[in-house]
């Protein structure tokens, strides 16, 4: 068995800890405190803080280290209906558009998601979830379309991890991303529509309580 690098180590070690609300919005990270918290050298902690970031889950603050991103719940319940939205507009043009090599690209990435299911691979789920409407925002053909998509999808990326703790979830969206592909192969634009709504809802009303329990989790955690 391959053994997991000191930078992949540091790196989910706190990327859980910011998923699992252990290290809540606002909190700012240095990569000393980190090094010496995981009594690990400077170097795989920069790096698992460089990635972090790329992901938006934390933001660089020059001279000052990183600071954990974070929204209120209505915020986050706004952004999962814009991005629920704007990629209803994304799907009717991909139906247009998408090619047989991009369905194809659809039809194992769905393959790749049950095996994920299957072995217990949450945080993969999340990169293949992010990968299959990536294929999407692609199809679409246009530029200033897939960026909105793409912004909105990474600001979404922190809230679809912490989904990995209501992991019951991910059969139930697989079958949406399955009923999205069926739509794109017949170009059926109301049900293509209807798909990306149902994954919309599901999403937001299992993240709602999962937020609900994390928080209260903190709370009960907290000295007073």
């Amino acid at each position: 068995m391959k053994t997991e690098s000191l930078k992949t180590k540091v790196y989910k070690s706190l990327r859980f800890d910011i998923v699992s609300g252990k290290l809540p919005g606002g909190t700012r990270i240095t990569e000393t405190a980190v090094a010496k918290s995981l009594n690990v050298s400077r170097t795989p902690v920069r790096e698992a803080l460089q990635k972090l970031a790329q992901e938006k889950l934390i933001t660089a603050i020059p001279k000052a280290g990183y600071m954990v991103e974070d929204m209120s719940d209505n915020e986050i319940q706004d952004l999962f209906t814009t991005r629920m939205e704007i990629e209803q507009l994304a799907i009717q043009k991909a139906i247009e558009n998408i090619t047989v090599e991009e369905l194809k690209s659809l039809d194992d990435n769905l393959e790749q998601i049950k095996a994920a299911i299957k072995s217990g691979e949450d945080f993969k789920i999340t990169e293949l979830d992010i990968a299959f409407h990536t294929i999407i925002y692609k199809a679409a053909r246009s530029r200033s379309l897939f960026r909105v998509c793409k912004n909105l999808s990474d600001l979404t990326i922190k809230y679809r991890h912490a989904l990995n703790l209501a992991p019951n979830l991910w059969n139930e969206l697989l079958q949406q991303h399955i009923k999205i592909y069926q739509a794109l192969i017949s170009k059926d634009r109301e049900k293509a529509t209807q798909a990306i709504e149902a994954y919309a809802r599901q999403s937001k009303s299992t993240l709602a309580g999962v937020m609900k329990k994390l928080r209260s989790d903190t709370f009960a955690l907290e000295d007073f």
